[in-house]
Order: C-alpha cells, then structure tokens, then sequence
C-alpha cells in the first residue's frame, strides 16, 4: 500500500527543490558562496589562512541564517528586528512606584498630632 506524508498543518509545508532545500535556502547558500569564496581567495594571502576564515564566518554566518533559521515561524530578519526592538527601545528594568493614599493621609494626621502637642505644652507652659 502506498503511504503519502501530509502534514498536520498545511501551512507548514515547505516545498524542496534540489537536495531537500527549499528556495529561500538555496539563494542564500548561493549568495554566502558567491561572497565568500572570492573573499578567502583574495584576502588570503594578505592576512593569513587563520584570520581569513574568521572574516569567512563572520560575513557568511548572518547569510546562512537567513536562509536557514526560523524561531516559532519567523524567518531570521522579522526574528532579529524583534529582538532589536526590545534590547533597544524597551526599558529593562520597569519601574514600579506605588503610591498609597493612607501612608500620605497618616503623615499628615502625624503632623497635625504633633503640632496640637506642642500648642498644649506651650499653653501647659503659659498657665
């Protein structure tokens, strides 16, 4: 009997091309290899084997994970604007003041309390 794969949600279908790849994937591995593989040759006399791979990386890591990372469905570049967006511009640490009205209002009954004191010992002192 011949059994067909269908996956729970349709959209979460992804459909291969070459290799088990999907498009996306394959234009950013072509990119990453159009970019870096002139980039070692050239660079690599230059500066060493050594430092050259890490330029390698560096530039070739950020073109893979385009093309190649998804966090609950998001593609890399909505994933890391996300992030951004909160490491840049959300406070962290929120602050959080409260302000109780009954603490004020038995301030200022304790100011009062020590005001009418001190009248009643100055009269205490007249007499």
């Amino acid at each position: 009997m011949i059994e067909i794969k269908i996956p729970k949600e349709v959209r979460s279908y992804k459909e291969t091309i070459f290799f088990g790849l999907t498009l996306r994937q394959i234009i950013c591995l072509s990119i990453a290899l159009s970019i870096n593989v002139p980039m070692y040759i050239f660079l690599k006399p230059y500066i060493g084997d050594e430092i050259a791979s890490w330029i390698i990386m560096f530039t070739g890591v950020p073109l893979f994970l385009i093309g190649f990372f998804k966090f609950n469905g998001l593609p890399f570049e909505k994933f890391a604007l996300i992030v951004l967006k909160f490491k840049l511009f959300i406070p962290r640490k929120r602050k959080y003041k409260v302000e109780n009205i009954f603490t004020d209002i038995a301030a200022e009954q304790n100011k009062i309390n020590i005001e009418n004191l001190k009248k009643t010992k100055e009269r205490k002192k007249i007499k």
